[in-house]
C-alpha cells in the first residue's frame, strides 16, 4: 500500500498489516488518480497491466473525490503470489496521475 507521495515514492506500507498471507488471495484493488488523466485512459492503463499480469479481476468501478481532484478506481483481484502482487504495485506506480494505490 502506498501513501501519499506521487506515484508511491515515498513510504510504503504492508498490505496486509504485517499479517501472513496465503495465496491465492482475492480482494479489491485501489488505485487514486488525478482527475486530470480522462476515466476511459485511467481505466485502460489498469486493465491493460492486469491483463499483461495475468491477474484476473472483475467488477470494474470508480468513486470522484468530495473535492473532484481525484478519482478512485477499485477493482477485484485474485492474486497467485507475493510476486505477483509486488509486480502489480511496481506497474501501478508507472500509470500518469497516479496518487497512490492500495
Amino acid at each position: 500500500m502506498e501513501k501519499p507521495g506521487g506515484n508511491g515514492e515515498e513510504k510504503t506500507c504492508n498490505l496486509f498489516n504485517r499479517q501472513s498471507v496465503n495465496y491465492p488471495v482475492k480482494f479489491d484493488l485501489k488505485a487514486i488518480i488525478e482527475t486530470s488523466i480522462k476515466e476511459e485512459e485511467s481505466i485502460k492503463n489498469i486493465e491493460k497491466i492486469l491483463k499483461k499480469l495475468k491477474v484476473p479481476y472483475e467488477n470494474f468501478r470508480m468513486k470522484h473525490s468530495s473535492g473532484g481532484k481525484y478519482i478512485s478506481y477499485t477493482v477485484s483481484v485474485d492474486i497467485d503470489s507475493k510476486k505477483q502482487l509486488e509486480d502489480v504495485y511496481t506497474e501501478l506506480k508507472k500509470i500518469p496521475g497516479l496518487k497512490f494505490a492500495l
